[in-house]
Protein backbone atom coordinates (compact mmCIF):
# COMPACT_ATOMS: atom_id res chain seq x y z
CA UNK A 1 0.00 0.00 0.00
CA UNK A 2 2.93 2.27 0.73
CA UNK A 3 4.79 1.39 -2.53
CA UNK A 4 1.17 2.32 -4.59
CA UNK A 5 0.73 5.79 -2.54
CA UNK A 6 4.56 6.85 -3.14
CA UNK A 7 4.34 5.13 -6.98
CA UNK A 8 1.06 7.35 -7.37
CA UNK A 9 2.99 10.68 -5.54
CA UNK A 10 5.84 10.57 -7.68
CA UNK A 11 3.75 9.73 -11.21
CA UNK A 12 1.85 13.00 -9.66
CA UNK A 13 4.90 14.96 -9.40
CA UNK A 14 6.42 13.61 -12.82
CA UNK A 15 2.93 15.03 -14.06
CA UNK A 16 3.07 18.32 -12.40
CA UNK A 17 6.86 19.04 -13.61
CA UNK A 18 5.92 18.20 -16.97
CA UNK A 19 3.00 20.25 -17.28
CA UNK A 20 5.14 23.46 -15.65
CA UNK A 21 7.74 22.95 -18.44
CA UNK A 22 5.42 22.63 -20.80
CA UNK A 23 3.33 25.67 -19.80
CA UNK A 24 6.36 28.18 -19.04
CA UNK A 25 8.95 27.13 -21.33
CA UNK A 26 12.66 28.24 -20.37
CA UNK A 27 13.69 32.17 -20.48
CA UNK A 28 15.71 32.89 -23.60
CA UNK A 29 19.61 33.44 -23.09
CA UNK A 30 19.93 37.00 -23.16
CA UNK A 31 23.74 37.98 -24.90
CA UNK A 32 25.55 41.03 -24.91
CA UNK A 33 28.23 41.17 -28.00
CA UNK A 34 30.73 39.17 -26.30
CA UNK A 35 28.86 36.10 -24.88
CA UNK A 36 27.14 36.03 -27.99
CA UNK A 37 30.53 35.40 -30.31
CA UNK A 38 32.10 33.42 -27.28
CA UNK A 39 28.69 31.06 -27.98
CA UNK A 40 29.06 31.34 -31.52
CA UNK A 41 32.75 31.63 -32.83
CA UNK A 42 32.12 30.52 -36.13
CA UNK A 43 30.24 33.41 -37.06
CA UNK A 44 30.98 36.71 -38.68
CA UNK A 45 29.23 40.28 -38.11
CA UNK A 46 28.36 42.31 -40.12
CA UNK A 47 26.28 45.52 -40.69
CA UNK A 48 22.61 45.60 -41.92
CA UNK A 49 24.38 48.21 -44.50
CA UNK A 50 26.68 45.82 -45.63
CA UNK A 51 24.29 43.25 -45.79
CA UNK A 52 21.93 44.66 -47.70
CA UNK A 53 24.52 46.12 -50.12
CA UNK A 54 25.37 42.09 -50.66
CA UNK A 55 22.38 42.39 -52.70
CA UNK A 56 23.25 44.49 -54.80
CA UNK A 57 20.78 46.37 -57.50
CA UNK A 58 17.23 46.21 -56.28
CA UNK A 59 15.81 47.99 -59.23
CA UNK A 60 13.68 45.89 -61.23
CA UNK A 61 14.75 42.69 -59.44
CA UNK A 62 11.34 42.33 -57.11
CA UNK A 63 8.83 42.17 -60.03
CA UNK A 64 6.91 39.15 -58.42
CA UNK A 65 5.81 38.02 -62.59
CA UNK A 66 7.86 35.39 -62.28
CA UNK A 67 10.74 33.32 -60.52
CA UNK A 68 13.77 34.90 -63.16
CA UNK A 69 12.60 38.40 -62.19
CA UNK A 70 12.28 38.36 -58.51
CA UNK A 71 15.70 38.11 -56.70
CA UNK A 72 16.83 36.50 -53.68
CA UNK A 73 20.23 36.00 -52.08
CA UNK A 74 20.47 32.70 -50.04
CA UNK A 75 23.00 32.22 -47.40
CA UNK A 76 24.55 28.88 -47.43
CA UNK A 77 27.42 26.48 -45.99
CA UNK A 78 28.28 25.34 -48.94
CA UNK A 79 27.45 25.77 -52.33
CA UNK A 80 26.41 22.31 -52.91
CA UNK A 81 23.13 23.34 -50.55
CA UNK A 82 22.14 25.76 -53.58
CA UNK A 83 19.37 24.41 -56.79
CA UNK A 84 20.55 25.04 -60.18
CA UNK A 85 18.74 27.95 -60.52
CA UNK A 86 20.30 29.69 -57.32
CA UNK A 87 23.78 28.85 -58.74
CA UNK A 88 23.11 29.55 -62.72
CA UNK A 89 22.23 32.97 -61.10
CA UNK A 90 24.46 33.46 -58.61
CA UNK A 91 22.23 34.17 -56.13
CA UNK A 92 23.80 32.78 -52.89
CA UNK A 93 26.50 33.55 -50.07
CA UNK A 94 28.70 30.65 -49.42
CA UNK A 95 30.83 29.46 -46.55
CA UNK A 96 30.48 33.55 -44.46
CA UNK A 97 28.06 32.32 -41.58
CA UNK A 98 27.36 36.05 -41.16
CA UNK A 99 25.80 37.40 -38.24
CA UNK A 100 23.55 41.05 -37.86
CA UNK A 101 22.25 42.75 -34.88
CA UNK A 102 20.05 45.57 -33.96
CA UNK A 103 18.05 47.56 -32.15
CA UNK A 104 13.70 46.93 -32.25
CA UNK A 105 11.96 49.71 -34.04
CA UNK A 106 8.17 47.53 -34.32
CA UNK A 107 5.81 46.07 -32.55
CA UNK A 108 2.59 43.88 -34.00
CA UNK A 109 0.72 44.61 -30.86
CA UNK A 110 -2.01 46.19 -32.95
CA UNK A 111 -1.88 44.48 -35.98
CA UNK A 112 -0.84 46.51 -38.44
CA UNK A 113 2.26 45.22 -38.52
CA UNK A 114 2.01 41.51 -39.02
CA UNK A 115 4.99 39.06 -38.98
CA UNK A 116 7.40 41.23 -38.94
CA UNK A 117 10.25 42.52 -37.30
CA UNK A 118 12.29 45.93 -38.03
CA UNK A 119 15.57 46.08 -36.72
CA UNK A 120 18.19 48.89 -36.87
CA UNK A 121 21.78 48.99 -36.24
CA UNK A 122 22.79 52.55 -37.02
CA UNK A 123 23.75 51.77 -40.42
CA UNK A 124 20.50 50.52 -41.78
CA UNK A 125 17.34 48.86 -41.10
CA UNK A 126 15.95 45.73 -42.17
CA UNK A 127 12.66 43.67 -41.49
CA UNK A 128 12.75 40.15 -40.19
CA UNK A 129 9.86 38.11 -41.66
CA UNK A 130 8.96 35.52 -38.65
CA UNK A 131 5.79 34.65 -37.08
CA UNK A 132 2.93 36.09 -35.33
CA UNK A 133 2.78 36.94 -31.91
CA UNK A 134 6.25 38.91 -31.78
CA UNK A 135 5.58 41.34 -29.44
CA UNK A 136 5.31 38.82 -26.90
CA UNK A 137 8.37 37.71 -27.21
CA UNK A 138 10.32 41.16 -28.34
CA UNK A 139 10.26 44.33 -26.65
CA UNK A 140 9.64 47.97 -27.73
CA UNK A 141 8.45 50.24 -25.97
CA UNK A 142 7.95 53.48 -27.74
CA UNK A 143 6.19 55.51 -25.39
CA UNK A 144 9.62 54.87 -22.91
CA UNK A 145 11.76 54.84 -25.67
CA UNK A 146 12.95 51.34 -24.85
CA UNK A 147 13.31 48.67 -26.46
CA UNK A 148 16.10 45.34 -26.73
CA UNK A 149 18.72 44.19 -29.05
CA UNK A 150 18.58 40.62 -31.09
CA UNK A 151 21.10 38.77 -32.66
CA UNK A 152 20.53 37.43 -36.12
CA UNK A 153 22.00 34.57 -38.13
CA UNK A 154 22.19 34.88 -41.33
CA UNK A 155 23.45 31.90 -42.58
CA UNK A 156 19.90 29.13 -44.07
CA UNK A 157 17.78 32.64 -44.44
CA UNK A 158 17.09 34.37 -47.82
CA UNK A 159 17.48 37.85 -48.47
CA UNK A 160 14.36 38.96 -50.72
CA UNK A 161 13.00 41.92 -53.13
CA UNK A 162 9.51 42.48 -52.70
CA UNK A 163 9.19 46.49 -54.69
CA UNK A 164 12.41 47.41 -53.69
CA UNK A 165 12.02 46.37 -50.07
CA UNK A 166 14.69 44.03 -48.46
CA UNK A 167 13.88 41.39 -46.17
CA UNK A 168 15.16 38.71 -44.24
CA UNK A 169 13.21 35.24 -44.38
CA UNK A 170 12.63 32.20 -45.28
CA UNK A 171 12.53 29.73 -48.43
CA UNK A 172 10.75 31.60 -51.79
CA UNK A 173 7.41 30.70 -52.27
CA UNK A 174 4.41 31.25 -55.49
CA UNK A 175 1.07 31.20 -55.56
CA UNK A 176 -1.78 32.57 -57.79
CA UNK A 177 -3.96 35.67 -56.33
CA UNK A 178 -7.10 35.90 -55.95
CA UNK A 179 -7.72 37.18 -59.66
CA UNK A 180 -5.78 33.99 -61.12
CA UNK A 181 -2.59 35.82 -62.07
CA UNK A 182 0.83 33.87 -61.04
CA UNK A 183 3.47 35.47 -58.11
CA UNK A 184 6.61 34.43 -57.25
CA UNK A 185 7.82 35.41 -53.84
CA UNK A 186 11.51 36.36 -53.20
CA UNK A 187 11.14 34.66 -49.83
CA UNK A 188 8.34 34.57 -46.83
CA UNK A 189 7.90 34.24 -43.09
CA UNK A 190 9.33 31.81 -40.87
CA UNK A 191 6.31 30.44 -39.45
CA UNK A 192 8.37 27.71 -37.18
CA UNK A 193 9.09 28.71 -33.46
CA UNK A 194 12.14 26.14 -33.85
CA UNK A 195 13.15 28.26 -36.72
CA UNK A 196 12.87 31.18 -35.51
CA UNK A 197 14.61 30.27 -32.41
CA UNK A 198 17.67 28.90 -34.61
CA UNK A 199 17.97 32.28 -36.54
CA UNK A 200 16.91 35.02 -33.96
CA UNK A 201 18.40 35.65 -30.26
CA UNK A 202 17.75 38.02 -27.79
CA UNK A 203 20.11 40.69 -26.38
CA UNK A 204 19.96 43.35 -24.16
CA UNK A 205 17.36 46.25 -23.25
CA UNK A 206 18.40 49.51 -24.44
CA UNK A 207 17.10 53.10 -24.54
CA UNK A 208 15.93 54.36 -28.72
CA UNK A 209 17.34 57.90 -29.88
CA UNK A 210 15.13 60.31 -31.89
CA UNK A 211 16.87 63.06 -34.23
CA UNK A 212 18.68 64.21 -37.49
CA UNK A 213 21.62 61.89 -36.57
CA UNK A 214 21.94 58.94 -39.67
CA UNK A 215 22.43 57.19 -36.25
CA UNK A 216 19.07 58.12 -34.66
CA UNK A 217 16.54 54.81 -34.42
CA UNK A 218 14.02 57.64 -35.29
CA UNK A 219 14.79 60.01 -37.88
CA UNK A 220 13.30 63.50 -38.08
CA UNK A 221 11.94 64.98 -40.83
CA UNK A 222 9.50 67.90 -41.88
CA UNK A 223 9.16 70.46 -44.78
CA UNK A 224 12.69 71.71 -44.96
CA UNK A 225 14.41 68.37 -44.62
CA UNK A 226 12.20 65.44 -46.46
CA UNK A 227 14.17 65.30 -49.22
CA UNK A 228 17.17 63.93 -47.44
CA UNK A 229 15.29 60.61 -47.05
CA UNK A 230 14.16 60.23 -51.13
CA UNK A 231 16.06 60.51 -54.29
CA UNK A 232 19.05 58.35 -53.97
CA UNK A 233 19.15 58.61 -50.42
CA UNK A 234 16.24 56.75 -50.36
CA UNK A 235 17.53 52.94 -49.82
CA UNK A 236 19.50 54.37 -46.83
CA UNK A 237 15.80 55.11 -44.60
CA UNK A 238 14.27 52.39 -45.87
CA UNK A 239 12.42 49.89 -43.00
CA UNK A 240 13.60 53.17 -40.63
CA UNK A 241 11.39 54.63 -38.40
CA UNK A 242 10.93 57.76 -39.33
CA UNK A 243 9.14 61.15 -37.79
CA UNK A 244 7.81 63.01 -40.11
CA UNK A 245 6.84 66.16 -38.45
CA UNK A 246 3.46 68.82 -40.17
CA UNK A 247 2.58 66.51 -43.01
CA UNK A 248 -1.05 67.84 -44.45
CA UNK A 249 -3.60 65.51 -45.50
CA UNK A 250 -4.29 65.62 -48.86
CA UNK A 251 -7.24 64.18 -50.60
CA UNK A 252 -6.94 63.19 -54.27
CA UNK A 253 -9.73 62.37 -56.31
CA UNK A 254 -12.21 61.79 -53.49
CA UNK A 255 -14.77 64.18 -52.27
CA UNK A 256 -13.43 66.34 -49.86
CA UNK A 257 -15.34 68.34 -46.53
CA UNK A 258 -15.54 71.31 -48.67
CA UNK A 259 -18.25 73.28 -51.13
CA UNK A 260 -17.63 75.42 -54.58
CA UNK A 261 -19.03 78.44 -55.34
CA UNK A 262 -22.12 76.10 -56.19
CA UNK A 263 -22.34 74.40 -52.95
CA UNK A 264 -21.16 71.36 -54.61
CA UNK A 265 -18.39 69.09 -52.54
CA UNK A 266 -14.87 69.42 -53.89
CA UNK A 267 -13.12 66.43 -55.53
CA UNK A 268 -9.28 67.12 -56.19
CA UNK A 269 -7.71 65.56 -59.28
CA UNK A 270 -6.61 62.17 -58.17
CA UNK A 271 -2.63 61.28 -58.34
CA UNK A 272 -1.32 59.52 -61.10
CA UNK A 273 0.16 56.06 -60.62
CA UNK A 274 1.81 55.05 -64.39
CA UNK A 275 -1.10 55.24 -66.34
CA UNK A 276 -3.92 54.40 -63.74
CA UNK A 277 -5.58 57.35 -61.52
CA UNK A 278 -5.06 56.52 -58.05
CA UNK A 279 -7.87 57.75 -55.39
CA UNK A 280 -7.27 58.81 -51.80
CA UNK A 281 -8.72 58.14 -49.14
CA UNK A 282 -9.45 54.75 -50.50
CA UNK A 283 -9.50 51.02 -50.08
CA UNK A 284 -8.75 48.08 -52.08
CA UNK A 285 -10.30 44.48 -52.75
CA UNK A 286 -8.76 42.03 -54.80
CA UNK A 287 -11.24 39.17 -56.29
CA UNK A 288 -12.44 36.10 -54.80
CA UNK A 289 -14.64 37.99 -51.96
CA UNK A 290 -18.45 38.52 -51.20
CA UNK A 291 -19.55 41.78 -49.80
CA UNK A 292 -22.87 42.20 -48.84
CA UNK A 293 -23.75 39.09 -51.09
CA UNK A 294 -22.36 40.56 -54.09
CA UNK A 295 -19.21 38.44 -55.85
CA UNK A 296 -16.49 41.27 -56.35
CA UNK A 297 -13.13 41.44 -58.58
CA UNK A 298 -11.63 44.62 -57.87
CA UNK A 299 -12.62 47.52 -55.72
CA UNK A 300 -11.51 51.14 -55.38
CA UNK A 301 -13.46 53.01 -54.07
CA UNK A 302 -13.03 55.89 -51.67
CA UNK A 303 -13.06 55.75 -48.10
CA UNK A 304 -13.38 57.79 -44.97
CA UNK A 305 -12.24 55.70 -42.24
CA UNK A 306 -8.37 54.42 -41.97
CA UNK A 307 -9.50 50.93 -43.46
CA UNK A 308 -12.39 48.96 -44.74
CA UNK A 309 -13.96 46.05 -41.84
CA UNK A 310 -17.52 45.31 -42.57
CA UNK A 311 -19.54 42.35 -42.77
CA UNK A 312 -16.25 39.77 -41.78
CA UNK A 313 -14.79 41.37 -44.46
CA UNK A 314 -11.58 43.31 -43.87
CA UNK A 315 -9.45 45.15 -46.81
CA UNK A 316 -6.49 47.68 -46.45
CA UNK A 317 -7.11 51.66 -46.67
CA UNK A 318 -4.44 54.56 -47.73
CA UNK A 319 -4.21 57.89 -46.97
CA UNK A 320 -2.30 60.16 -49.16
CA UNK A 321 -0.40 62.99 -46.85
CA UNK A 322 2.56 65.15 -47.75
CA UNK A 323 4.28 67.99 -48.05
CA UNK A 324 4.05 68.97 -52.14
CA UNK A 325 0.75 69.84 -52.57
CA UNK A 326 1.29 70.43 -56.54
CA UNK A 327 2.42 66.60 -56.20
CA UNK A 328 0.96 64.69 -59.48
CA UNK A 329 2.43 61.38 -59.39
CA UNK A 330 2.59 58.87 -56.27
CA UNK A 331 6.11 58.79 -56.50
CA UNK A 332 6.79 62.50 -56.38
CA UNK A 333 8.57 63.49 -53.27
CA UNK A 334 6.47 65.07 -50.47
CA UNK A 335 3.61 62.50 -50.77
CA UNK A 336 3.35 59.48 -48.56
CA UNK A 337 0.25 57.41 -48.62
CA UNK A 338 -0.43 55.88 -45.01
CA UNK A 339 -1.52 52.07 -45.10
CA UNK A 340 -3.57 50.39 -42.73
CA UNK A 341 -4.72 46.69 -42.67
CA UNK A 342 -8.56 46.40 -42.30
CA UNK A 343 -7.39 43.73 -39.67
CA UNK A 344 -5.39 46.15 -37.37
CA UNK A 345 -7.13 47.09 -33.99
CA UNK A 346 -7.61 50.49 -35.67
CA UNK A 347 -9.11 49.60 -38.91
CA UNK A 348 -12.62 51.73 -38.10
CA UNK A 349 -11.26 54.60 -36.78
CA UNK A 350 -12.26 57.89 -38.67
CA UNK A 351 -10.12 59.95 -40.99
CA UNK A 352 -8.88 63.26 -40.46
CA UNK A 353 -10.42 65.59 -43.20
CA UNK A 354 -9.18 67.13 -46.30
CA UNK A 355 -6.44 70.03 -45.00
CA UNK A 356 -5.56 68.90 -41.73
CA UNK A 357 -2.04 68.94 -40.46
CA UNK A 358 -0.48 66.50 -38.07
CA UNK A 359 2.82 64.15 -37.34
CA UNK A 360 3.25 60.65 -38.10
CA UNK A 361 5.76 58.35 -36.80
CA UNK A 362 5.96 55.36 -39.13
CA UNK A 363 7.72 52.61 -40.84
CA UNK A 364 9.23 54.41 -44.41
CA UNK A 365 8.92 52.24 -46.98
CA UNK A 366 8.28 52.13 -50.98
CA UNK A 367 6.43 50.04 -53.38
CA UNK A 368 8.26 50.16 -56.45
CA UNK A 369 9.39 47.84 -59.56
CA UNK A 370 12.12 50.18 -60.55
CA UNK A 371 14.50 52.84 -59.20
CA UNK A 372 13.46 55.20 -62.29
CA UNK A 373 9.57 54.74 -61.39
CA UNK A 374 8.14 58.14 -62.31
CA UNK A 375 5.94 58.92 -65.28
CA UNK A 376 5.99 55.70 -67.23
CA UNK A 377 3.10 53.86 -68.74
CA UNK A 378 4.74 51.07 -65.90
CA UNK A 379 4.93 53.78 -63.21
CA UNK A 380 3.83 51.58 -59.82
CA UNK A 381 5.98 53.35 -57.49
CA UNK A 382 4.44 54.88 -53.87
CA UNK A 383 6.73 55.92 -51.03
CA UNK A 384 4.33 54.00 -47.82
CA UNK A 385 4.05 54.82 -44.15
CA UNK A 386 2.89 51.68 -42.06
CA UNK A 387 1.88 52.67 -38.35
CA UNK A 388 2.91 50.73 -35.36
CA UNK A 389 0.04 52.28 -33.21
CA UNK A 390 -2.95 54.25 -33.42
CA UNK A 391 -1.56 56.80 -31.29
CA UNK A 392 1.23 57.45 -33.59
CA UNK A 393 -1.27 59.42 -36.75
CA UNK A 394 -1.15 62.46 -34.93
CA UNK A 395 -4.07 64.00 -36.73
CA UNK A 396 -7.46 64.91 -35.50
CA UNK A 397 -9.93 62.61 -36.19
CA UNK A 398 -13.06 64.47 -35.88
CA UNK A 399 -15.94 63.10 -34.14
CA UNK A 400 -19.04 63.12 -36.63
CA UNK A 401 -20.65 64.74 -33.81
CA UNK A 402 -19.10 67.92 -34.20
CA UNK A 403 -19.63 69.10 -37.73
CA UNK A 404 -22.86 68.41 -39.86
CA UNK A 405 -20.62 69.00 -43.16
CA UNK A 406 -18.42 66.52 -41.91
CA UNK A 407 -20.90 64.21 -40.60
CA UNK A 408 -23.47 63.81 -43.69
CA UNK A 409 -20.26 63.48 -46.05
CA UNK A 410 -19.45 60.31 -43.64
CA UNK A 411 -22.79 59.27 -43.55
CA UNK A 412 -23.17 59.23 -46.96
CA UNK A 413 -20.15 57.12 -47.80
CA UNK A 414 -21.09 54.80 -45.13
CA UNK A 415 -24.40 54.35 -46.28
CA UNK A 416 -23.55 53.94 -49.84
CA UNK A 417 -20.51 52.17 -50.13
CA UNK A 418 -20.15 50.08 -51.70
CA UNK A 419 -23.11 49.32 -52.87
CA UNK A 420 -23.74 52.64 -55.38
CA UNK A 421 -20.39 51.47 -57.59
CA UNK A 422 -21.94 48.26 -58.79
CA UNK A 423 -22.29 48.38 -62.92
CA UNK A 424 -25.43 50.17 -64.65
CA UNK A 425 -28.36 47.65 -65.17
CA UNK A 426 -28.80 49.00 -68.78
CA UNK A 427 -27.17 46.90 -71.07
CA UNK A 428 -26.61 49.48 -73.66
CA UNK A 429 -24.65 51.63 -70.96
CA UNK A 430 -22.28 48.75 -70.13
CA UNK A 431 -21.57 47.84 -73.87
CA UNK A 432 -20.31 51.41 -74.02
CA UNK A 433 -17.99 51.00 -71.21
CA UNK A 434 -16.89 47.96 -72.30
CA UNK A 435 -16.48 48.32 -75.96
CA UNK A 436 -14.45 51.87 -74.79
CA UNK A 437 -12.03 49.48 -72.79
CA UNK A 438 -11.47 47.29 -75.31
CA UNK A 439 -10.53 50.22 -77.96
CA UNK A 440 -8.38 51.21 -74.83
CA UNK A 441 -6.28 47.65 -74.46
CA UNK A 442 -5.61 47.40 -78.02
CA UNK A 443 -4.15 50.79 -77.56
CA UNK A 444 -1.77 49.81 -75.25
CA UNK A 445 -0.96 45.97 -76.01
CA UNK A 446 2.58 45.78 -77.11
CA UNK A 447 3.19 44.14 -80.58
CA UNK A 448 2.91 40.61 -81.32
CA UNK A 449 6.62 39.54 -81.33
CA UNK A 450 6.26 36.29 -78.93
CA UNK A 451 8.12 38.06 -76.46
CA UNK A 452 7.57 37.63 -72.20
CA UNK A 453 6.03 40.83 -72.48
CA UNK A 454 3.85 40.16 -75.12
CA UNK A 455 2.71 37.17 -73.40
CA UNK A 456 1.73 38.51 -70.09
CA UNK A 457 0.18 40.47 -71.72
CA UNK A 458 -1.67 38.99 -73.72
CA UNK A 459 -2.75 36.17 -71.02
CA UNK A 460 -4.24 39.01 -68.71
CA UNK A 461 -6.33 40.87 -71.42
CA UNK A 462 -7.79 37.50 -72.63
CA UNK A 463 -8.64 36.70 -68.64
CA UNK A 464 -10.26 40.13 -68.80
CA UNK A 465 -12.22 39.47 -71.61
CA UNK A 466 -13.60 36.36 -70.64
CA UNK A 467 -14.48 38.19 -67.30
CA UNK A 468 -16.49 41.01 -68.86
CA UNK A 469 -18.32 38.75 -71.23
CA UNK A 470 -18.82 36.63 -68.91
CA UNK A 471 -19.52 38.03 -65.33
CA UNK A 472 -21.53 41.75 -66.32
CA UNK A 473 -23.62 41.24 -63.39
CA UNK A 474 -21.19 40.31 -60.94
CA UNK A 475 -17.96 42.68 -61.99
CA UNK A 476 -17.27 46.01 -59.59
CA UNK A 477 -15.32 47.48 -62.19
CA UNK A 478 -13.75 47.31 -65.44
CA UNK A 479 -10.48 45.75 -65.98
CA UNK A 480 -8.82 49.08 -67.31
CA UNK A 481 -8.50 49.69 -63.07
CA UNK A 482 -7.19 46.84 -62.47
CA UNK A 483 -3.27 47.66 -61.24
CA UNK A 484 -1.36 44.32 -62.23
CA UNK A 485 -0.13 44.20 -58.69
CA UNK A 486 -3.11 43.81 -56.36
CA UNK A 487 -1.02 42.08 -53.89
CA UNK A 488 0.99 45.75 -52.70
CA UNK A 489 1.30 45.59 -49.35
CA UNK A 490 0.07 41.98 -48.66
Amino acid sequence: MKFRILLVATFALLMTSCYNDFDMPPTPTVYDDASFEEANPELTHISIADLKALFGNTSGTGDTGSQAATKYIRFVNDASECNSFELSKGWYVAGKNYYIKGRIISNDEQGNIYKSLYIFDGTGAIELKLTNGLYLDYYCDLDKMESQWVYVKVTGLYLGNFRMMLSLGDIPTSSFNSWGTYKYYANSNIVSPNKVREHVFHGERCKLTEGTADTDDIYVVDASSYSKIQGNNTPKFLGRLVRFKGLKVMYKGVMTNEKDANGEYITPAPLKNGQFDQLYPTWLCTSGLKIDGTYTQVVNQPWYRMAYSRNNVSLYGSLCVGYNENAVYTSDHGVYTVRTSGYSRFAGKYLPKNGEVGDVLAIYTIYSKQSNYRGGSSDYSTYQLSLVRYKDFGFKTEPTTESAEWSNLIRWADDNYPSYMLYPSDDNAREGLVQSWRESIAAMKPADDGSALWQEWNEWCDWCVWTIENTPEESWTLPEQINEDDDMGD
